[in-house]
């Protein structure tokens, strides 16, 4: 039987507990009894369909699996890698095969950059740099384990270790510009926190519940924030690291920790704003108020960000699942789970509208991606890329009805109100994806949720 009533009235005897009753229920529930079921998956669960996800093609990449492995797409491209030394270049609306290149090394982590300046890591520790052909720029030996994809920012390749360091290398030449390093405790997690840029300024996360900023151009220490505390008595009790990509809102910088909390930061003097008790492996979605979160017990919060990051909604059907990093897309939440499966939730309620399965028994990447405000990008450990696109019911009983008319008047007569119908549609479907560029979002990105302002930032 669980505890929950005597345990809350303790901590508010004791004066532990400050926050709304529902949340302090929730919170007791990921952090207290997540191994109750001795982390089993919850079964599939039937939902009220609300909404449909459309596949609209898939492509398999080498002939092994795709482990530690993203995508980097833009509004024509994606390219895709896999382990075996695979990259592949496709037509993002038809999935079609551009070129396909054969690295002569085993792939560990990426694919990252651009089209212009493709990186990965290989098992054998050297960083690769190619063209928009596939053809070798550089490649430079790294000196310790990479297990977060390399990126570019500001003409420079970023690459964050294992160990806690970060280099900057130069993006022509390959020559490292400058190394930082950064203590760990005794016992952490290898570190996978990807990087994060604004104003000059590298946000990363790190050991023992620590985020830190250093100066983009030089590397030099700016500031160091604790975002939890540690506890216990052992180097494994304490183990509390921060895995995700810390996000920046305006003034402030959200980071969560793997067993400690969730926690808004002062990017001026690095001082607390407010901390919630979420721990996470997963990275964070933001949407310019809500932060979308998935605990570790892959329960799925949605907590306001002004409202010192109380819970708006909190959805426990996909625990153990192991759920990707929650993606905005359009009104819903989608992620993906260790069977295949792609799950709609409605972004104000938390409630499943839709899910389908790629592949029985194939988990989905840990990445997926949002393109445009419909469409889904992904894929999964066996090398499968799929390309999806969201509507809501209502939205296809409207084009349902709408076609149904088209087919009736053009059996009949051609009017210029049924040309002018069918234009319109056309110019619809063949809209354009931006480009992947996370949370560097400008005011053409920037949609109404209700009656404030919402960006798709992630």
């Amino acid at each position: 039987m669980r505890l929950i009533p005597l345990i809350f009235l303790t901590l508010l005897l004791s004066g532990c507990f400050i926050g709304p009753v529902e949340d302090f229920v929730d919170q007791m529930d990921d952090q207290y009894f997540a191994d109750e079921f001795n982390n089993i998956p919850t079964e599939i669960k039937p939902y009220d369909k609300k909404a449909s996800i459309e596949l609209i093609w898939e492509n398999k990449v080498g002939d092994n699996d795709a482990h530690n492995l993203n995508l980097i797409f833009s509004q024509e491209f994606v390219i895709a890698a896999s382990s075996d030394g695979s990259l592949q270049k496709m037509q993002m609306a038809t999935g079609e095969t551009v070129w396909e290149r054969e690295i002569p090394e085993e792939i560990m982590i990426g694919v990252g950059g651009n089209f212009e300046n493709i990186l990965f890591i290989t098992k054998n520790g050297y960083l690769w740099c190619l063209d928009s052909e596939g053809n070798a720029i550089w490649k430079i030996f790294i000196d310790g384990e990479v297990l977060t994809t390399p990126v570019i920012n500001n003409k420079k390749v970023y690459v964050r270790l294992a160990n806690y360091e970060i280099l900057q290398i130069d993006l022509k030449q390959g020559d490292i510009d400058w190394r930082y390093s950064h203590s760990s405790p005794a016992l952490a997690f290898d570190g996978t926190s990807a990087l994060t840029f604004s104003d000059g300024v590298i946000y990363g996360g790190f050991g023992a519940g620590k985020i830190v900023a250093v100066h983009q151009k030089s590397g030099a220490f700016i500031w160091e924030a604790n975002i939890s505390q540690v506890k216990g008595s052992t180097d494994i009790d304490r183990l509390n690291d921060v895995l995700s990509k810390p996000i920046i809102n305006d003034s402030e910088v959200y980071a969560v920790s793997t067993s400690g909390d969730l926690t808004a930061i002062d990017r001026t003097n690095a001082s607390i704003t407010w901390t919630r008790k979420i721990s996470s492996f997963n990275n964070i979605s933001f949407d310019g108020f809500d932060i979308y979160l998935a605990h570790k017990s892959d329960s799925i919060y949605s907590l306001d960000s002004k409202g010192n990051g109380k819970t708006n909604w909190r959805n426990a059907d996909l625990q153990y699942r192991r759920i990707t990093d929650p993606i905005i897309v359009g009104d819903h939440i989608a992620v993906g789970d260790f069977d295949g499966y792609i799950h709609l939730l409605n972004s104000e309620t938390g409630i499943v509208e839709e899910r389908v399965q790629i592949t029985s028994g194939v988990p989905i990447g840990k990445n997926i991606y949002s393109i445009g405000d419909n469409k889904i990008l992904g894929i999964d450990l066996e090398g499968n890329v799929f390309y999806m696109q969201v509507k809501n019911v209502s939205e296809e009983i409207i084009k349902d009805n709408i076609d149904g008319q088209q087919d009736i008047d053009e059996n009949t007569i051609e009017t210029s109100e049924t040309s002018e119908t069918s234009e319109t549609s056309e110019t619809s479907e063949t809209s354009e994806a931006p480009i992947n560029e996370m949370c560097d979002v400008d005011e053409g990105d920037i949609r109404n949720k209700g009656n404030r302002k919402r960006k798709n930032c992630y």
